[in-house]
């Protein structure tokens, strides 16, 4: 299978490219002089939306969201076999220096304009990028980045280190937001304006814009917490940041941070994940990814709703004939042929128009309530969890979660049915899980290497070297060939032992 390396470089060309195609700015924002920061902030978010999804399709096979079909025979290339070379990662670690290049820009630019809004915006993503940055690679070239000719070598910075300054900058953002000066053009800003199709921001003003975007620095911030929480040692640091965070009184996100720069049905137009599935013609073109096995059994166990809304109906073989939900495993030889196995549902691809969720509501959810169970937060554990679910229910389109989330007994969706808080915690991340199939891969893995929950099926791969999900992406080859000293200070990197440093 030899497509998923193929895939996972198609997809850091594209998120890495600035496209004229939404925003023509006529010049590399990296090295222009006037650039307007609102084209060059809408551009770069419109790339960002492109890591979230179908750049991670080796994480959604990871975390047995989705397998390949058994019309591809496995190897010991494939994503099933767990390996990795130095070239594994090396488009994604440039796709996000890039990225964060242009929000670099913005920043700059507005601080020297003192245009508030844009310096917000810019610190609160590239918290996003240098996060994912460090939950991939652990160290990274962070205080000397994104100097250009400047510094061609910069030197790697302790990924605590790097967290602890993103804290502090995703606080000072909120605050930016919150200034009365600080105005973003609503029709440019495609994840919190109001000037293309969505039902992100329920009322069409200033105040609800800059209130979502402080929402999601907020968010974003508690989830870096979380990540810390089985740390030895970390717990006074937590809670001092949780307390910054409550008394800035912005909240956290209450609606999902999608971004649309006007998606529609035209070449490199299209949604990332409906691009990566349908033509333009409307033909379905994903023959390689299909539903996992794992997830249909996990919904049909537990009633789950959003089973329909996940993933399609396939036609079953003849005989018995009919239709069902049936899934592939990672890395088993024999799985269903493509035309026999489910593809993915109307809940996950709604249209070419849909938002590219970078940050869900039920994420915020699901968080605040594993929070407010470690006693960082005050407030109702099982509300928080039952708002998560029912927020990933509304988002496919699959209804109430009501009698879902009050299953007499069942651990796995009743909150209070859990009869400690390992297994309440379980349930949190178990339903968090859930919601992040087809959504958000990337928090699947991070939860999995955290707390090695949910306790997912490893790889059925006769080529698996190591039979364990990768704790990390080894740094990229490109780092070795021009930045050789300072990754090779880092040690020697393996992709199974060597840990994030928020690992426990």
């Amino acid at each position: 299978m030899k497509k998923l390396s193929i895939v996972i470089l198609i997809a850091a060309v594209v998120v890495s490219s600035c496209s004229k195609t939404f925003f023509d700015i006529n010049q590399n924002p990296n090295s222009s002089t006037n650039a307007s920061v609102d084209l060059v902030l809408a551009n770069a978010l419109k790339v960002s939306a492109g890591f979230q999804n179908t750049a991670y399709s080796f994480l959604s096979e990871w975390m047995c969201h989705w397998a390949p079909s058994g019309s591809y025979a496995i190897s010991s290339s494939d994503g099933s076999s767990y390996k990795q070379t130095t070239g594994f990662g090396d488009g994604l670690w440039t796709a996000y220096y890039r990225n964060l290049e242009d929000y670099d820009y913005v920043e700059k630019t507005a601080i020297a304009s003192n245009q508030y809004f844009y310096i917000a915006a810019a610190k609160t993503m590239k918290a996003l990028l240098y996060s994912q940055l460090v939950d991939m690679f652990n160290n990274i070239p962070y205080s000397q980045a994104l100097q250009g000719t400047n510094n061609l070598t910069p030197t790697y910075d302790g990924a605590q280190a790097v967290y602890e300054d993103l804290s502090t900058q995703l606080g000072a953002a909120v605050v930016l937001f919150q200034r009365a000066d600080a105005v973003g053009s609503l029709t440019q800003d495609i994840l919190f304006g109001v000037g293309y199709p969505s039902a992100r921001v329920p009322a069409a003003n200033q105040t609800n814009q800059n209130a979502n975007w402080a929402k999601f620095a907020n968010s974003l911030r508690l989830r870096l917490l979380l990540r810390q929480t089985n740390m030895s040692g970390r717990a006074g640091y937590i809670q001092t940041e949780v307390n910054k965070i409550v008394a800035n009184g912005a909240g956290f996100l209450t609606v999902n941070a999608g971004v649309n720069p006007g998606y529609s049905n035209s070449s490199g137009k299209q949604n990332p994940f409906y691009g990566f599935c349908y033509n333009t013609a409307g033909t379905f073109t994903q023959d390689f990814w299909r539903a996992a096995k794992y997830p249909i059994d996990f919904c049909k166990a537990n009633n789950d709703n959003r089973l329909g809304r996940l993933y399609a109906l396939a036609a079953l073989p003849v005989p018995p004939g009919g239709f069902d939900y049936v899934g592939c495993v990672q890395g088993l030889s024999g799985n269903p042929v493509g035309s026999q196995s489910s593809t993915f549902g109307a809940g996950s691809l709604v249209s070419v128009s849909q938002d590219a969720v970078i940050f869900s509501a039920a994420e915020s959810y699901l968080n605040q309530a594993e929070a407010i169970l470690r006693g960082y937060l005050a407030g109702s554990a099982q509300t928080m969890f039952n708002n998560g679910v029912q927020a990933s229910f509304t988002f496919l389109g699959a209804g109430s979660s009501a009698a879902y989330t009050s299953q007499a007994g069942n651990n796995q969706t009743n909150y209070a049915a859990c009869a400690s808080d390992a297994e309440r915690v379980a349930c949190i991340i178990r339903q968090k899980w859930m919601a992040n199939n087809s959504v958000t891969p990337f928090e699947a893995w991070a939860d999995y290497r955290r707390t090695g929950l949910p306790n997912v099926p490893l790889s059925s791969s006769s080529f698996v070297d190591v039979l364990a999900i990768p704790t990390r992406i080894l740094y990229p080859t490109s780092e070795y060939t021009t930045n050789g000293a300072n990754v090779g200070a880092q040690g020697t990197i393996n992709h199974h032992g060597s840990k994030i440093f928020w690992m426990p």
